[in-house]
């Protein structure tokens, strides 16, 4: 047997396995083709095994249009339609409204039966925005909503005032208020706005005037004719108009009445004369806020000498432009009294000229007066003596020649309380200087 020679045994080395690269596009390209085989998938059973399904979509909102309506060529508006939804159930194929949300149905108001102002249950119609789909509706929850109609109208209603915590200072009155504008205009349902029987501008602040004064309004109120406030959201107004409320503020002030004498003598005391007034003062009210609280004045004038004991004599308050009496009388009456006054009848034989005209002369015909009436207090018409008597004549009107009868004024000295009634004429001529005529009696 041959010998085989054999060198030493070299170890054999083992292949080293090395892990193969992945292929990264081939496994994305895999898993696209599972996404798509499980969508054919499920589609395959969708179509074999659940072809129809039942689906309820929530909160799907619905809308009230009123295009092409009847209700609309009338002019009716809905009143009371807020934000409203529902829910839907819905029937169609799986693959079809599977996904279906609330945008993807439409529901909306059937008004075609309103045609009047009232009160109407409308039914509410769904449907899918998907024309191709085959959905169908099985039911709406709520099936129906009520909604209102009626015409939208305006109506303008006077404004009056509420301001009662707004008055004046002492010494002044709060006069009148008035609102600008003073008329509202109110947007609502033709019915709502037939309730409103007034509305009023309210003032809420306190405040005491004593000028003319303007004040915002607070708030406008609206009343029925039972005076019940009205709270009626679909009744509106302009909210940017505002409404300013004018206090007019009058003074308080007191009237001190008297009458004026007149034709009497020099010393004749018209203050001492027996004088009485139904009213001696008024209180009024006036918008001249700088007046003085007090004053005096005049209600007429009486001429001495047709004054008697007991006579009366009615005269007006006389009151300025807006001038107002708080007395509630127009009228004064005025009476000379009787009491501690008497009447006597005397001669007076003076008689005398004054104030003749220049460069003429004056001769009195009147020798006396025999009958002169005096009134005055008792104890002075007993005292009185001819003496003290004494007939004025005035011509200072008097520029021509000629015969006159002028009225004379009697002085009676001592006694300044005393006065004479009644007329007494005295007959007087003039003439030129130049004449024979003797006068009389002179200054």
């Amino acid at each position: 047997m041959e010998k085989v020679n054999a060198s030493p045994r070299t170890p054999v080395k083992r292949a080293q396995h090395k892990a193969p690269k992945k292929k990264h596009g081939t496994d994305f390209a895999i898993r696209i083709i599972a996404v798509i085989a499980a969508i054919i998938v499920w589609f395959i059973l969708s179509i074999t095994q659940y072809p129809t399904v039942n689906r309820t979509i929530t909160s799907v909102p619905v809308t009230l249009s009123l295009d092409g309506t009847i209700a609309k060529e009338k002019g009716l508006s809905a009143l009371n339609f807020k934000d409203a939804s529902v829910d839907v159930e819905i029937k169609g194929m799986n693959y079809e409204i599977g996904n279906y949300t609330a945008d993807d149905l439409n529901a909306t108001l059937d008004i075609s039966k309103v045609t009047k102002e009232g009160q109407y249950d409308l039914e509410i119609d769904v449907k899918s925005t998907h024309a191709s789909d085959s959905c169908s509706i099985v039911s709406v929850s709520p099936s129906k909503i009520s909604v209102t109609f009626d015409r939208i109208t305006e109506k303008q209603v006077e404004l009056e005032v509420d301001a009662s915590s707004i008055s004046a200072q002492d010494g002044y009155t709060l006069k009148t208020s008035n609102v600008s504008p003073n008329v509202i205009t109110l947007t609502g349902p033709e019915n709502n706005l037939s309730k409103i029987s007034r509305a009023v501008a309210q003032i809420k602040q306190n405040s005491k005037l004593t000028e003319d004064t303007s004040i915002k309004a607070d708030e406008i109120v609206l009343y029925d004719k039972d005076n019940n406030v009205i709270t009626d959201s679909s009744i509106t107004r302009d909210e940017t108009q505002t409404f300013t409320v004018n206090f007019i503020v009058y003074k308080k002030k007191n009237l001190k009445l008297k009458v004026d004498v007149s034709g009497a003598p020099d010393n004749f005391d018209v203050s001492s004369m027996p004088i009485s007034y139904t009213q001696e003062e008024v209180t009024i009210i006036t918008p001249k806020l700088n007046d003085s609280t007090t004053e005096t004045v005049t209600i007429g004038t009486l001429p001495l000498s047709q004054i008697r004991l007991g006579k009366t004599e009615t005269f007006d308050i006389p009151l300025s432009a807006g001038e107002e009496n708080l007395s509630g009388e127009s009228k004064v009456t005025v009476t000379c009294d009787s009491q501690q006054y008497t009447t006597g009848v005397f001669r007076v034989s003076s008689i005398v000229a004054k104030n003749k005209p220049k460069n003429k002369n004056i001769s009195i015909e009147t020798v006396s007066l025999p009958a002169v009436t005096l009134i005055g207090p008792i104890d002075d018409i007993n005292n009185i003596n001819e003496s003290d008597l004494v007939a004025s004549v005035d011509l200072s009107d008097i520029t021509n020649n000629g015969s006159y009868s002028k009225s004379a004024t009697i002085s009676i000295s001592n006694h300044n309380k005393v006065w004479c009634y009644g007329n007494n004429e005295v007959q007087v001529v003039v003439s030129d200087q130049s004449s024979t005529v003797t006068t009389t009696s002179t200054d």
